[in-house]
């Protein structure tokens, strides 16, 4: 028992300083370093470089949202408050990940039918080829009976190989 409490400790101490530093580095803590941390991991910088959020962009406009929002949250707003004014000033195009409703729907609907859809048309391809090459069909199918054109083109394919050899 004492071993396991042994390997415990330095995680839970590890743990407790990651905490801390986190709530360290922006001066906040309890709710406001909640409202902080929901700002910048869901407000997308609106700089024009690489579409990140403003907390895992470097550029310096980055580092001016993360401290208006450090502000906001530190004026007592929460995390819903601080987005919904970025939202009213910018517009939802603000927001990381779009909204689920109206318009927006699509893009978290479009995936989904579109994964059904490729699917199902991998499926009817697969059963279209089975259908069409016996080799691939399953075992209890018979084979497809050939027509007369079939057996005569076969008879000679297999003299041609035959005066081949």
């Amino acid at each position: 028992m004492r071993r396991r409490a042994g390997r415990l400790l330095p995680a839970v101490v590890l743990a407790a300083v990651v905490t801390l530093t986190a709530g360290a580095a922006t001066g906040l803590t309890g709710p406001a370093a909640a409202a902080y941390e929901q700002g910048v991991h869901t407000i997308l910088c609106d700089c024009g470089c690489h579409p990140q959020s403003v907390h895992d962009c470097a550029c310096g406009r980055a580092a001016e949202m993360r401290e208006e929002i450090r502000a906001m949250a530190a004026r007592g707003m929460s995390g819903p408050e601080i987005l919904a004014d970025y939202v009213a000033r910018h517009g939802d195009k603000i927001l990381i990940a779009p909204k689920a409703r109206g318009f927006d729907l699509v893009a978290w609907v479009a995936p989904l039918v579109g994964l059904v859809l490729a699917t199902g048309g991998v499926a009817m391809l697969a059963r279209r080829w089975a259908r069409r090459d016996p080799e691939f069909a399953p075992a209890d199918t018979p084979a497809p009976e050939l027509s007369p054109e079939d057996e005569a083109f076969r008879a000679r394919l297999r003299r041609e190989v035959e005066e081949s050899r």
